[in-house]
């Protein structure tokens, strides 16, 4: 089973912009995603999707440093980006993660391939959210993903690449995983501003954000 991780990240952030290379504790936030990835999956597995826009060259040439390999597509259109990824990068299922996710537990990645069966369209802990922010993540039956017809998208579908089976879960298979600890559920891992940043410093030094969670599954 080939599995392939699509870390999705740009430069342009309303809120933050440039946070994907902003130091988390001295290290580039991208970096830290990556470093995740790369625990469970490897070096080759990992593709940056990001934008074809010059704002995020920066991005693209530090990846590219990093010997990681980055697709480059249309910067609104997420769902578009991931699909013309997908056709560069074929596999059999990929996750998508956020680049904003500096504190991302590996161990929900390797519980989550666990459950791979082709029978599902989407492997997810967001369906119902009862892990942390800044520790969501998908994984998608690549085929499956492959057969969405864009014309039914939305705006809203297509910058946020998984709404659509969200949107339509009576004609897709989803698996929703659960974390069982309330307390784990009420953290936040995700930076979306420069304070944000801070308290997921502070957070790295005195909260353990990588144990291996208990989960329950739902269909």
């Amino acid at each position: 089973m080939d599995i392939k991780v699509f870390i999705q990240a740009r430069m342009s952030s309303s809120r933050f912009p440039g946070k994907v290379l902003a130091p988390v504790n001295g290290k580039p936030m991208i970096a830290r995603v990556i470093e995740c990835v790369q625990h469970e999956f490897g070096t080759d597995s990992i593709i940056i999707a990001t934008s074809n826009q010059i704002s995020d060259d920066p991005l693209a040439l530090y990846v590219q440093s990093l010997g990681i390999k980055i697709f480059r597509g249309s910067l609104e259109n997420v769902f578009a980006r991931f699909k013309a990824c997908l056709q560069d990068n074929p596999c059999d299922w990929f996750f998508r993660i956020s680049a904003d996710s500096p504190l991302l537990n590996s161990k929900i990645l390797k519980i989550m391939t666990s459950y791979v069966n082709e029978s599902f369209d989407l492997i997810t802990n967001v369906q119902k959210r009862t892990f942390p922010h800044g520790h969501s993540v998908e994984l998608l039956n690549a085929k499956s993903f492959s057969k969405i017809d864009s014309n039914r998208l939305s705006n809203d579908d297509r910058e946020h690449v998984t709404k659509f089976y969200y949107a339509h879960a009576d004609e897709y298979k989803i698996l929703n995983l659960e974390n069982t600890d309330a307390d784990y559920a009420k953290l936040n891992f995700v930076v979306d501003t420069f304070d944000d940043l801070r308290c997921v410093e502070e957070m790295e030094a005195n909260v353990q954000y990588d144990f291996l969670p208990q989960v329950k599954v739902t269909e």
